[in-house]
């Protein structure tokens, strides 16, 4: 599978994951708590099975850290 491919089926799955979420009435608060607790478990770990995560090499991009905890802090 090419990258956009595979860039665009991650927006559609993420997408589906979201109308669940908003289904069961899973507030915005939760999702970024537990979004930013398992990136803080996770930072500077590598996948078992090798394959890369978020965005290349690095697991989780600075920024979306930052942005997301200062996301959660607002809510």
């Amino acid at each position: 599978m090419s990258r956009l491919s595979e860039i665009i089926e991650n927006h559609k799955n993420l997408d589906d994951l979201l109308s669940i979420f908003k289904h069961y009435g899973l507030n915005a608060q939760f999702v970024a708590a537990s979004v930013v607790e398992q990136i803080d478990q996770t930072a500077g770990q590598t996948p078992h099975d090798g394959t890369p995560t978020a965005a290349g090499t690095e697991p989780y991009p600075p920024d979306l850290i930052e942005d997301l905890k200062q996301y959660f802090a607002r809510l």
